[in-house]
């Protein structure tokens, strides 16, 4: 367990290490005296619990120790490590910024399958023997949770790893497999779990999506309002969402049947005519409450990448109709969709039955992204089988979506022709089909590991599709 204690009286600090060691296996302790060295260790590294002296200097050996330092540092750990319950030690009930300091408080499960705990607490330091009583469920909670043993041949940034054994002790289990799911470029961390319990029975397969915890509220967000439209076989339920123990990283878990064990780039190079189909299945209902509407590429390219990023990168687009092209109008079918349909995200069975996860890109956009975004990734996502092999040539690369894009020596035929057919499905026109790939194909330029002249060479395409229109 790894412990903060911010205060100046050395003594003190004595008296504190003592009474956790005394109920704490193994605690690791890291002590500072100012509020300057508070704020840099706790930028820096992570911790299960923080003592915090409201009266601390500005910076070691300072003589200028004040409320005003220890309320500077409260603030900076509620932003920079808000699930991290916070241990104030006060002088005096009287302390000036008690009052307010107590509105921020509430209490929560921290570490699963224990009490509720304040997220701040308080403990006068003259009566410093009452703090044992106090701290012992914070103690145990966070020990209990860090037994919980994990299996993987990952490895686990510290905050991922105990919101992962949070999950496993709040739904009973004591052992968790966990597997990582190669993701995009959002830097959220997306993991499949197997959660078993003492006997070794299996409690849950889950998918965890973990993240800064602004990530993991748009992403329940989202899920709410537009995943909850669909069949409830199109998607995982969710479980759980947690947002304390683990520094400033929340987690949102979702249940998932054990059958889900590859996903649709597993199929890429042989693909059965029924799967992208399927895929086109779970989205039925976003599909069935789309509309038309008059937009311009400007505006779709705009759903990809904002104008302060895309002036960034414009420069790496060798084309000189680009601003032309943005400024045309196009009709389009308007709806809900993943945004982020990538082969990663889309779970799939022996029996060849997919699942969508991933949820923090939803949105109403084209209705042709899904299918035109599965069909770009192949060629630009980091783990895809396809990145990087060599195809498609520029000539080919030129006559992107027509029939001519799937050669004689494309990889991956069954999939990119029925990627090609599920876009031509759901949108208005060849337009559409256009704005949305030129909208994906700029997006990738931000990417340091982006192949620029594949992309120039597909936007040839997409041009050429869009003057066929």
């Amino acid at each position: 367990m790894n412990i903060l204690i911010v205060e100046d009286d050395a003594d003190f600090v004595e008296d504190i290490t003592k009474r956790i060691s005394s109920i704490c296996r193994d605690p690791v302790f890291t002590t500072v005296m100012s509020r300057d060295s508070a704020i840099e260790t706790i930028r820096n590294e992570f911790f299960d619990i923080i003592f915090l002296d409201l009266r601390i200097p500005t910076h070691d050996g300072a003589m200028d120790s004040t409320p005003e330092n220890g309320r500077a540092v409260l603030d900076y750990s509620l932003t920079m490590a808000p699930g991290t319950p916070i241990f104030i030690l006060t002088g005096s009930p009287s302390e000036e910024f008690l009052p307010d300091i107590w509105e921020l408080n509430h209490s929560v499960n921290i570490w699963g399958q224990g009490p509720p705990l304040q997220v701040i607490g308080f403990q006068q330091k003259h009566r410093i023997a009452q703090l044992d009583k106090k701290i012992a469920p914070y103690i145990h909670g966070c020990i209990n949770a860090c037994d919980v043993e994990i299996d993987t041949a990952e490895t686990l940034p510290i905050a991922d790893s105990r919101l992962i054994k949070i999950f496993t002790r709040t739904v009973g289990g004591c052992f968790c497999k966990v597997d990582l799911i190669p993701g995009g470029m959002s830097g959220a961390h997306v993991y499949s779990l197997l959660v078993t319990d003492e006997q070794g029975a299996k409690i849950h397969n889950a998918i965890a999506k973990l993240s800064k915890a602004s990530v993991i509220a748009n992403e329940v967000e989202r899920y709410d309002h537009f995943i909850l439209r669909l069949d409830a076989g199109a998607t995982p339920r969710k479980l759980l969402v947690l947002s304390h123990g683990a520094r400033d990283i929340s987690g949102v878990f979702y249940s998932l049947a054990d059958t889900y064990t590859k996903n649709a780039f597993t199929f890429i190079s042989s693909c059965p005519p029924q799967l992208v189909p399927s895929i086109a299945q779970l989205m039925k209902k976003w599909r069935e409450a789309a509309y038309q509407k008059r937009t311009t590429i400007k505006f779709i390219r705009q759903q990809f990448i904002d104008d302060n990023k895309f002036e960034e990168i414009k420069h790496l687009i060798s084309h000189n109709w680009i601003d032309n092209f943005e400024a045309s109008p196009i009709q389009v079918n308007w709806g809900c969709t993943h945004g982020d349909l990538h082969g990663f995200n889309i779970l799939v069975t022996d029996a060849l039955i997919p699942i969508l996860i991933d949820y923090g890109d939803v949105s109403e956009n084209a209705c042709s992204v899904d299918p035109i975004t599965l069909e770009l990734s192949s060629l630009f996502h980091l783990n895809s089988p396809m990145k990087g092999q060599g195809w498609p040539s520029t000539t080919t690369a030129n006559a992107w979506g027509q029939d001519e894009f799937i050669d004689d020596a494309c990889p991956a035929p069954e999939f990119l022709k029925s990627c090609h057919e599920w876009a031509e499905s759901t949108a208005v026109g060849r337009r559409e089909r256009s704005a949305v790939a030129y909208g994906y194909l700029v997006r990738q330029l931000k990417y340091d590991d982006c192949d620029q002249s594949l992309v120039n060479a597909l936007l040839v395409g997409v041009k050429r599709l869009y003057d066929r229109g």
